[in-house]
């Protein structure tokens, strides 16, 4: 049985628009979560802890609804281990934890409302919000990060493969993927540095007469690759970061992990020096 993570991660720009919505609302729905914290009817997002995993929704009034006429919300981006069906989800020991008020204030300066939390991790180059459900009493239990550091769980094994995307192009890279682990129907994959170089170069060619935002851009900040999208308003076109990722203990980049659906493809590339056949993170 794999190891649960402590943390879930959702992507920042899938979350603060629910955050708006609530604390935009003149009404709010009242939902289990609030009854069991005993909490006061106000803007908040709503967490759901279910079989097929974590969710955040709005509770807001109107409410949000998706095209196919369900009420918005957005999953936590998590891996499957699919021999045994296990979801990477720490779980929700108090279902009342599941009420985040978004304008609660604390005595402890340095605890800031969520709302506040999530809008200045936006403006200050935030891109995930990672949620501690055992310490959501302290600053540790939700935070905003640029980059996501819990990629797969600690005991899992890794094995070469060569893999694609529709975001490079469907061109294949070699890379080490999370043996028996599935994220976004993809694998979980990691690549060396001169890989991601390669990525990088690949899509600086792929892009030329491209139209805005038809593939990525990755660029460099010292050793963190930094991936962003070109995005055209009707006036102008600009760049908007989407990740950032920072190599790990191997020197190796999960790219665009829980972001792009990576797959293998039966194309081999010799392994690197450095790659080992069971390697760990």
């Amino acid at each position: 049985m794999p190891t649960p993570p402590k943390r879930l991660w959702w992507h920042l720009d899938d979350v603060l628009p629910l955050a708006e919505h609530a604390l935009a609302a003149r009404e709010h729905r009242i939902t289990g979560q609030q009854v069991l914290a005993k909490a006061a009817t106000k803007a908040a997002l709503i967490w759901d802890s279910e079989p097929d995993g974590d969710w955040i929704g709005s509770n807001g009034v109107p409410l949000w609804y998706d095209k196919d006429g369900s009420p918005r919300r957005v999953q936590a981006h998590t891996w499957l281990h699919t021999p045994t069906g296990t979801r990477g989800t720490p779980g929700q020991p108090d279902r009342a934890a599941g009420f985040l008020r978004l304008d609660r204030t604390y005595r402890d300066p340095k605890r800031q409302s969520l709302i506040k939390l999530l809008r200045r991790g936006a403006a200050t180059g935030g891109h995930w919000l990672a949620l501690d459900p055992t310490a959501l009493h302290t600053t540790a239990g939700v935070e905003v990060l640029d980059h996501r550091d819990d990629i797969a769980p600690p005991d899992a094994t890794w094995a070469p493969a060569t893999v694609t995307a529709d975001a490079v192009a469907e061109l294949e890279y070699p890379a080490v993927v999370a043996v028996d682990y599935t994220a976004l129907g993809g694998v979980l994959a990691r690549f060396d540095y001169a890989t991601v170089r390669q990525i990088a170069d690949d899509l600086d060619l792929v892009r030329i007469g491209d139209m805005p935002g038809e593939h990525p851009i990755i660029t460099w900040d010292h050793d963190t690759a930094v991936i962003s999208w070109e995005v055209d308003d009707g006036h102008t076109t600009r760049r908007v970061e989407a990740d950032r990722v920072h190599p790990d203990t191997s020197g190796r980049y999960s790219l665009a992990a829980y972001l792009w659906p990576w797959r293998t493809t039966t194309t081999h590339h010799p392994a690197s020096p450095n790659t080992q056949k069971q390697a760990r993170p």
